[in-house]
């Protein structure tokens, strides 16, 4: 056991070496390196108690807290990437649970040292509380995760976070059966609890493992486009100044048989896996979604279409608007401009009134006016 404790903490701090080095400082970046940090914390505590302490009651049955920040810190995730402008110091209550038990253990851990020997009762009574705890947060958390996860796909959240999701939820799940198979197991087969013990710890092991491999595999797979992609240029090392430069250089180039296909490749993917509709769209995450260098994406907008990022960008996003507001007169449903701007991928009511003001020479309400309008004299005629 102790060497799959020793290779879980390693890849955690490999993942987390990982994560720091190449992600940039978004909020369900940082709750990612959090996760990772308590994994490597809890399964090097557990290296130092299985290597030095000598009480097997300790080895075996004395309870980490660490896992009960694991349900909480992967529902956080799951709300910065599916709820517009989610403030996270909001559910600051949900740790609650996590600073009882730490304080709980420090505390017996405090009075086994100062006593110099393990009271067997004050234990027991750690442990049963401790495993309520671990079990309601590591159930609760990840089912609720689960469904917003569910209810927001191909809406505000993605298919990669919504996979990382899904599948650490489910380890975390998978760890809560665990548990009550070997509460089964140690009410019917008492006489084998230290091998029972030694399985469901090994097994808990493997699957804090398990996540560590999956956050960082999801973080290669989203890094490694923008990197290939980068050898298409002539130089694949370019910095903001020499990249002004290239650009004013290649004034007098052939836009159209430079990068009509690379146009089309990236214009068919923001249509069709609606990339515009995620409003935390930067040119950074359009790269690596696309698998195209960003200073070729910037190249074409300003060279060859002339027009800015964002303007391309919330052209689409009016556009989509426009239509789930057909959609909803020929219904002869409810209309809320705002709701339907975040839907569209608008992340303020100031932005999708301007743009849309510029793009349409109109407001959303003077366009609604107008549809209807037409709409009137079309029935009018029929």
């Amino acid at each position: 056991m102790q060497y799959i404790v020793i290779i879980g903490a390693f890849q955690a701090l490999i993942s987390l070496w990982f994560l720091r080095a190449r992600e940039k400082k978004a909020i369900s970046n940082n709750l990612f390196i959090i996760l990772l940090s308590a994994i490597a914390v809890h399964l090097i505590i557990k290296f130092v108690i299985f290597k030095f302490i000598p009480d097997e009651s300790i080895k075996q049955q004395m309870n980490t807290f660490i896992s009960a920040c694991y349900g909480p810190l992967v529902y956080l995730y799951t709300l910065t990437k599916s709820a517009k402008d989610f403030n996270i110091a909001t559910k600051w209550y949900i740790f609650i649970p996590f600073f009882v038990l730490m304080i709980g253990y420090l505390t017996i851990s405090g009075v086994f040292f100062i006593i110099d020997r393990v009271d067997q009762r004050l234990l027991d009574l750690y442990n049963n509380v401790s495993m309520i705890v671990l079990f309601a947060t590591n159930l609760y958390y990840p089912l609720k995760s689960i469904f917003i996860a569910n209810k927001t796909h191909n809406k505000t959240l993605f298919s990669s976070d919504y996979s990382i999701i899904i599948r650490i939820s489910g380890c975390l799940l998978l760890m809560d059966c665990i548990i009550i198979i070997s509460k089964v197991l140690l009410y019917t087969q008492p006489q084998d609890s230290q091998i029972i013990n030694d399985l469901v710890r090994s097994a808990a092991y493997i699957l804090l493992l398990v996540i560590c491999l999956l956050i960082l595999r999801k973080k290669l797979v989203s890094e490694s486009p923008s990197h290939t992609s980068t050898n298409t240029f002539e130089n694949p090392i370019l910095t903001a100044n020499n990249q002004t430069e290239t650009v004013i250089e290649n004034k007098t180039i052939d836009y159209e048989s430079r990068f009509r296909e690379l146009w089309e490749k990236l214009d068919n993917l923001v249509v069709k896996q609606q990339l515009f509709r995620n409003y935390d769209l930067t040119l950074d995450l359009l790269s690596v979604q696309t698998s195209i260098n960003k200073y070729q994406i910037s190249e074409m907008l300003n060279g060859y279409k002339h027009k800015s990022f964002y303007s391309y960008i919330n052209e689409y996003r009016i556009e989509y608007f426009k239509q789930i507001v057909n959609k909803a007169i020929e219904k002869d449903e409810d209309i809320n401009f705002l709701s339907f701007a975040y839907e569209a991928g608008f992340k303020s009511k100031s932005s999708f009134n301007r743009y849309f003001k510029e793009i349409n020479g109109k407001t959303p309400s003077e366009y609604y006016k107008n549809i209807v309008r037409q709409r009137d004299k079309e029935s009018a005629v029929f």
